[in-house]
């Protein structure tokens, strides 16, 4: 990539991705941070800019799955997790009151379950006993005498296709849930 097509991507896209990761995380610092490692990677990728044919797409996606990746990330890091709660448990009560939180977590299980009854049964078996039991790969293999890959594929399909019939946000919600300890069989 040219340095003048990395200035004015750059340009373009700086405030976009930096707001992206703010109102996304709540925290300014990390969204610098991200920020930086998404133009990092477009800089990296020997991708040439001029042949995507939507570049505003392309950066969201980008964007989505750094945040996401860093979520996860936290979610294994037991000190930041218990930050990343308590910002948001902070928050939370200073907007709404506790049983309109309780409601409004009641409501997004329930969304999360109509959502498994559409999957096929072996996906959301296989769903279940990855996320909900947390079985590994190998594991659920065993008992459902499949092999891992399989196991692995039905599990993409089963999380490609619950994205596609929930709600944008509930991914997330679904990650804070099951962080706090509220989504449960």
């Amino acid at each position: 990539m040219k340095d003048s097509e990395l200035q004015i991507l750059f340009g373009r896209y700086r405030d976009k991705i930096y707001g992206f990761f703010v109102q996304f995380l709540h925290d300014k610092e990390l969204a610098a941070d991200l920020m930086q490692d998404v133009f990092v990677k477009l800089i990296q990728s020997n991708t040439n800019i001029s042949e995507i044919a939507d570049l505003d797409g392309y950066i969201y996606h980008m964007c989505r799955h750094r945040a996401y990746d860093h979520l996860k990330k936290a979610y294994k890091d037991k000190e930041y997790r218990s930050y990343l709660l308590s910002f948001m448990h902070q928050e939370e009560e200073s907007v709404k009151p506790e049983i309109e939180q309780i409601m409004e977590a009641d409501h997004y299980r329930e969304v999360l379950e109509q959502s498994l009854q559409q999957l096929p049964d072996q996906q959301r078996i296989i769903f279940n006993l990855s996320k909900r039991e947390g079985l590994s790969h190998q594991k659920i293999a065993e008992i459902l005498n499949l092999s891992p890959i399989t196991v692995r594929n039905h599990l993409h399909r089963a999380m490609k296709n619950l994205r596609s019939i929930t709600p944008h946000d509930l991914e997330l919600v679904l990650l804070i849930l099951a962080a706090a300890g509220l989504l449960s069989c």
